[in-house]
């Protein structure tokens, strides 16, 4: 069975919400489970974004998307554990908060900074994940903050784009941002000015409302050198650690997680990424190894590792 639309996009003079509904049901788990069976193999490893996906509302592991107490992804984690799939962290957050992370959930591999650095073993490995940057100072961060390229952001910008505080604080690697912008305006105006090697990537919607931002909507932004992703970083660890693609999947909610699907076997959006960025919907419906789950947040990220640990294996 082919995913594939079978209907084309969606016109644009149509009702989108809708065909976001068409497209969710259609790229359904449920729906692909003969898909899954032929084309991926017993899973090694689960790249798994974290806030909006794997955790519910404020980053807690035990609400689901209504804010009820739910002990649903809990139980897929431990059964995750016990079948010893790899859980492996990948987040735009700093190294040391995803290692108390993983710490308390058991997992030992994480990627932190949105793909810039590969964490194995709670910290005992570090690969490094910056393309073709070169450094002209101690860290990937003050190099970009250096170039002066989030000046021209800020200014450019005024009350809608900012540092992310208090989380900003503490990089090595990515400037952390909030607010709302458009991608393909900003990249032109940061090309005219000598700025191309760097890419500012969308991390999806935040609940964080700043009094300094007068944006109907936001959402976290990563300053990353270009071609460092999520997906490069999956591609890297699967060649580091010498893991088939196949037996590779990823679960995400945001544009930067849907990278993810030219590298692993398949790539799950919880359905809240998909409500939260319905413009997506076209991609997903026309790409072969991307579904969606019914559930939202922690559902969504439990309804897949239940999924996958319940296929036969070879």
């Amino acid at each position: 069975m082919n995913p594939r639309s079978r209907r084309g996009p969606a016109d644009p003079g149509g009702d989108l919400k809708a065909y976001v509904e068409e497209v969710a049901a259609r790229k359904s788990v449920a729906a692909n489970l003969e898909w899954l069976r032929e084309n991926l193999q017993p899973v090694q490893v689960i790249y798994t974004d974290l806030d909006g996906t794997m955790m519910g509302p404020i980053g807690c592991f035990f609400r689901d998307s209504e804010w009820n107490l739910t002990l649903r992804p809990a139980r897929a984690l431990v059964s995750a554990h016990a079948r010893n799939v790899d859980i492996m962290l990948v987040s735009g957050r700093h190294k040391s908060q995803l290692r108390e992370t993983a710490r308390l959930l058991g997992c030992v591999n994480y990627v932190a900074e949105l793909g810039t650095e590969l964490i194995y073993n709670l910290g005992e490995e570090v690969v490094m994940n910056i393309g073709d940057l070169e450094l002209t100072c101690d860290t990937v961060y003050h190099t970009i903050l250096q170039s002066g390229v989030v000046d021209l952001l800020f200014d450019s910008y005024p009350s809608r784009l900012e540092m992310h505080s208090p989380w900003s604080e503490e990089r090595d690697c990515t400037p952390l941002m909030r607010g709302l912008v458009d991608l393909e305006e900003v990249h032109k105006l940061m090309e005219k000015h000598g700025f191309d090697r760097y890419e500012l990537v969308d991390n999806g919607v935040i609940p964080r409302r700043s009094p300094t931002l007068d944006v109907e909507q936001t959402r976290a932004y990563h300053l990353v050198p270009k071609g460092v992703s999520k997906d490069q970083a999956a591609l890297k660890d699967q060649e580091h650690r010498g893991i088939p693609r196949p037996a590779t999947v990823a679960v995400g909610d945001a544009v930067a997680d849907l990278r993810f699907s030219s590298a692993v076997g398949a790539f799950f959006m919880v359905r809240n990424g998909l409500d939260n960025n319905p413009h997506l919907a076209e991609e997903i419906d026309g790409t072969g190894n991307v579904f969606v789950t019914e559930g939202m947040m922690g559902d969504g990220w439990a309804e897949v590792v239940e999924t996958l640990l319940a296929m036969p294996a070879e």
